[in-house]
């Protein structure tokens, strides 16, 4: 697994968990003085065993944006390699397209675009098809990845911040370049 030495608390410790198993090798990636990761140092840190690359699309503490679009296409070109990013801090603020980022995962939470607390989002790339494990099994819901009934106020409250935020990042753009023009 490969991920930065600036990831999201939740991902490094869950990096550390994973590499105190044995079964998994876990390579930190160094970033410059903006935050940013080396495409070339990402690209050398692959090798043949790497299943998993997880790099934050937007950091929660100085707000760089990585270049994920160009990290995508360095994780494509390895099969079965795959590229998680964690987008709760860009969501609703920045437009993002799984397509054009590339990614093979990609998880939001809900708070992060003032949604509700308590749910999130995994994206899952149908092809190449991510095949993902439950932690907890038992009542088979979503497929078998997860047990216990859906919060359906949760989901729809996540889904209204989603659209709602879709909405106010065209209007604060448009506010922006009124700004900038005059």
């Amino acid at each position: 697994i490969i991920t930065t030495q600036i990831e999201h608390k939740c991902v490094l410790d869950s990096c550390r968990v994973l590499g105190e198993t044995g079964r998994f090798e876990i390579t930190y990636l160094p970033v410059d003085k903006d935050g940013l990761v080396d495409p070339a140092e990402l690209a050398a840190a692959i090798r043949p065993n790497t299943v998993l690359v997880s790099i934050m699309l937007v950091n929660n503490e100085i707000g760089c944006v990585q270049k994920m679009r160009e990290i995508g296409q360095i994780c494509r070109a390895h099969k079965g390699l795959f590229l998680h990013s964690d987008a709760a801090q860009g969501i609703g603020k920045i437009p993002i397209s799984v397509d054009e980022l590339d990614v093979d995962l990609m998880s939001i939470s809900g708070h992060k675009l003032y949604g509700p607390k308590g749910v999130g989002a995994l994206y899952t790339r149908r092809r190449p098809r991510v095949r993902l494990e439950p932690i907890i099994s038992g009542g088979g819901q979503e497929r078998g990845l997860r047990s216990g009934t859906l919060a359906p106020a949760l989901v729809a409250g996540l889904g209204s911040a989603a659209e709602i935020s879709m909405y106010e990042m065209e209007v604060t753009k448009f506010y922006f370049y009124k700004i900038l023009t005059n």
